[in-house]
Parts: structure tokens; sequence; C-alpha cells
């Protein structure tokens, strides 16, 4: 898998209510990017699958998809 293929859903996080979860939200994703540039690669996965799995992140080849079919 490649990460740099993922990016923070920015309109998913301002859906959050309060500041303090939209910086927490933020901080795992700059730590997730910190950890893969580190090679501590089981911390970066983990971090990925957390933001993955509750829809903050999106994969770039999905939104070529998405536009091509509409």
């Amino acid at each position: 898998m490649k990460y740099e293929n993922y990016y923070l859903d920015l309109d998913k996080l301002s859906e959050l209510n309060t500041e303090d979860e939209k910086r927490a939200i933020h901080d795992y994703y700059r730590d997730m990017l910190h950890s893969f540039s580190d090679n501590r690669t089981g911390m970066a996965t983990s971090l990925f699958n957390t933001l993955f799995n509750n829809g903050y992140l999106k994969e770039v080849r999905i939104e070529k998809i998405e536009k091509i079919l509409s």
C-alpha cells in the first residue's frame, strides 16, 4: 500500500464539534506521517487504520475514479 496516496479529508474534519476534536485528528495524521518517515511502520499503520476506518482519510485513486465516472 502506498500511504502517499491518502490525504486527510478536511470536509470530514470540519464536521467535528470542537477545536479539540479537530486538533486530535490532525495530530493523529501528523504523527502518522512522521512515523512513516521515521520508518516506524507499526505505529504508522496503526494510526493509518484508525484514521482510515473512521473515514478521515481519502484515497487519491478513488477520487480520480469518481471524477471519471461522474
